[in-house]
C-alpha cells in the first residue's frame, strides 16, 4: 500500500490557519445567522473578509504592495482566469474548492452551512480529495451550524468526532472548524 506524502505541518502554517479562522469569525461582516441565505451568498460575503486577512498578512510581512500580492494569491470558485483551468481531474471532475490561497501556502478553502450533519461529511470528503489528489497542501474547512441548539457544532466534543477531526488534520492536512463553537 502506498503512503501519501503531504506537506509538513509547521507552527507557521498552523498559526496562519488559526488566524485566518479567527479573522473570519470575528469580522463584523461575517454573517452570524445564515438562515434563509444561500451558501453562495455567504461565500460572496466571505471573499472580502479573506482578502482583507491576506492584505494584512502581506503588509505585516513587509510586502511593498500587499494589496497586489493578496489579489494575486487569492481565487474563488467561478472566478474567470487560468487557475481553475489548470486543475487536474479526479474521477472525471476538477477539484475546485470554494476559495484558493496560493501564497504563502497552497490552501483550499471549503465553506458549508446546514442544519444537516450529512453536509459536514460531504465537505470532509471534498476536503480530503483536495490534499490526497495533491492539488493543495492544506484545506481550511469552515462549517456553519444553522441549528438553534448548535447540535452539529457541539457534537465535536464526542470521542468519535474528536478522533475524526484529529485524523483529518494529522493524516490529510484538513483544518476543520465549526461556527458557532470553535
Amino acid at each position: 500500500m502506498s503512503t501519501i506524502i503531504l506537506r509538513k505541518k509547521t507552527k507557521q502554517v498552523l498559526e496562519f490557519l488559526e488566524k485566518l479562522h479567527n479573522h473570519i469569525i470575528s469580522s463584523p461582516q461575517f454573517r452570524k445567522n445564515t438562515a434563509n441565505k444561500f451558501e453562495t451568498q455567504v461565500q460572496a460575503e466571505l471573499r472580502p473578509i479573506i482578502l482583507n486577512y491576506l492584505v494584512n498578512y502581506f503588509k505585516a510581512h513587509g510586502y511593498k504592495d500587499p494589496m497586489k500580492k493578496a489579489y494575486s494569491s487569492f481565487y474563488w470558485e467561478g472566478q474567470e482566469g487560468e487557475y481553475g483551468k489548470k486543475r487536474g481531474t479526479t474521477f472525471g471532475a476538477r477539484n475546485y474548492p470554494d476559495f484558493i490561497i496560493t501564497s504563502p501556502y497552497l490552501i483550499a478553502i471549503e465553506y458549508k452551512q446546514s442544519m444537516n450533519g450529512g453536509l459536514v461529511k460531504q465537505g470532509i470528503g471534498q476536503s480530503i480529495m483536495h490534499t490526497v489528489s495533491k492539488d493543495f497542501d492544506f484545506v481550511y474547512y469552515l462549517f456553519h451550524d444553522q441549528n438553534k441548539n448548535r447540535k452539529i457544532a457541539e457534537s465535536i466534543t464526542a470521542d468519535s468526532e474528536k478522533f475524526i477531526l484529529d485524523t483529518i488534520w494529522k493524516d490529510f492536512n484538513v483544518f476543520m472548524k465549526f461556527y458557532p463553537n470553535n
